[in-house]
């Protein structure tokens, strides 16, 4: 099963003076109560609908942090809530509807030299949403200040050269690239997907990508980083979603990844 990230940055100005158990202290306990009484109180009623909305998914609205431990990059915590699930199904010509509710809990790291804010596996955006809110507001008493990670074309080729580079005893390829509004033959298509294997190497993907006003995806194996000895088939989007497609990764090998793009995105 993918392992999936959300990646959201911090101002590296706003922790510059604090360290991983700082992060820790400040958001253990931190509740999405606060985040619902803040709306209240700041009369922000779309804020207030959406998140309330998600009481349909998170039990109670009763999602928490718990701290977990403190390395010397980054602070990694828990986010914990009791997720509803329905499901319907027919018996005896009747359709029935049965609920359950799970236990769930997301990985959440800080990283103090980046700047960036991670989200583990969540099941919907707007879930790693509220959790990004929710600790800016504890940390800096807005809810904004953790904004999604976005990444302009250039960031996204910066990952293109890195994959692609011959200074790995085994390098990696492109295998799946997007883009938005790409002129051909005198017309202009909202979007466009092309997949191939090597697909780096191919004349259609540089004609693609010239002609493309944004490149929004990008499917690539890595070289074989020489930290965990594998390659990792990834997906990463121009919004900050990171997809993981090896199987049984582990989380060194997520945290040597994250590395890496720290370095290739200029985020350190």
């Amino acid at each position: 099963m993918p392992r999936g990230l959300t990646l959201y940055m911090i101002p590296r100005a706003r922790i510059a003076e604090w360290t991983p158990e700082d992060v820790l202290n400040k958001l253990d306990g931190a509740r999405l109560e606060e985040l619902r009484r803040y709306f209240e109180e700041a009369g922000d009623k779309v804020s207030l609908r959406r998140l309330e909305a998600l009481s349909k998914t998170i039990v109670d609205l009763a999602g928490s942090f718990s701290k977990q431990y403190a390395t010397s990059r980054d602070a990694r915590l828990l986010f914990s809530y009791s997720f509803r699930l329905k499901f319907s199904y027919f018996s005896r010509g009747e359709r029935r509807t049965v609920e359950h509710e799970a236990l769930i809990e997301h990985d959440v790291w800080v990283r103090l030299r980046s700047g960036l804010f991670i989200v583990f596996d969540a099941p919907l955006k707007r879930i790693s949403r509220v959790i990004s809110e929710l600790a800016s507001l504890r940390l800096f008493g807005d809810p904004t200040v953790i904004a999604p990670l976005k990444l302009d074309r250039s960031a996204i080729e910066a990952i293109e050269d890195w994959v692609t580079s011959k200074e790995y005893p085994v390098s990696g390829n492109i295998m799946r690239a997007s883009f938005r509004r790409t002129r051909l033959d005198n017309s202009i298509l909202d979007e466009v997907s092309i997949k191939k294997e090597g697909l780096d190497t191919t004349k259609i993907y540089e004609d693609i990508k010239g002609s493309s006003h944004e490149l929004s995806s990008i499917t690539f194996v890595t070289p074989l980083l020489p930290e965990i000895n594998r390659r990792l088939t990834c997906r990463l989007d121009s919004r900050g979603g990171l997809l993981i497609y090896t199987p049984n990764v582990r989380r060194e090998d997520i945290d040597v990844l994250i590395l890496y793009l720290e370095k290739v995105l200029k985020l350190e």
